[in-house]
């Protein structure tokens, strides 16, 4: 299955989650209107989400997120995995 989900971060971001799916989260697509230090630490973050079952927790896609060296502007990793919990609903 293929869904996806936007969410407004109280900042005024928006962040868009695409997700494949079957019985685990095959490939994810984050976009929006935010940033990343350093820019290049997108893949591994997209990476990061991918391989949990789809009845994954919060608290353990949020312990994924924080496990990339990364600094998130514009949205935390709480933001992430709640975007990513609605496309996989």
């Amino acid at each position: 299955m293929h869904d996806s989900a936007t969410l407004k971060v109280p900042t005024g971001k928006l962040l868009e989650v695409e997700v494949t799916y079957d019985e685990r989260v095959t490939d994810v697509r984050v976009t929006g209107d935010f940033f990343l230090e350093p820019p290049e630490s997108h893949a591994a973050l997209e990476a990061a989400l991918e391989g949990h079952p789809t009845d994954v927790s919060r608290a353990t896609l949020i312990e994924a997120i924080q496990g990339v060296d990364a600094t998130l502007i514009g949205f935390d990793a709480g933001h992430l995995a709640a975007a990513t919990l609605e496309a996989i609903e």
